[in-house]
């Protein structure tokens, strides 16, 4: 499967959010998508976002730059949509366009 995981950058998290789960950051002004990077693209073995939450917290794949997956990423898994992850489970969101990818 196609994923592309987004991480809060420290220097860019103006409004503190980075690992606030969606409830608080939709209560301190939504997702900041320009704070976002983009941390991996590639393929990975996975069938469902929880699949990929283990790839990105126990088997980094090769390329990957970023810090293990948590609350607050935005992870893109083709055929499934984009998603925020959260304190429990994942809530759809917009896709940070490709602009705000690093």
């Amino acid at each position: 499967m196609k994923v592309k995981l987004f991480q809060i950058s420290s220097e860019k998290d103006k409004n503190n959010l980075m690992f606030m789960n969606a409830d608080f950051v939709l209560n301190h002004g939504g997702i900041d998508y320009d704070s976002y990077e983009l941390v991996f693209e590639g393929e990975v073995e996975a069938k469902r976002l929880d699949d990929i939450y283990t790839i990105f917290n126990l088997h980094h794949p090769e390329g990957y730059k970023g810090r293990r997956m948590s609350v607050s990423d935005i992870v893109y898994a083709e055929g499934l949509g984009t998603f925020f992850c959260d304190s429990y489970g994942y809530k759809a969101v917009e896709h940070p366009k490709e602009g705000r990818e690093k």
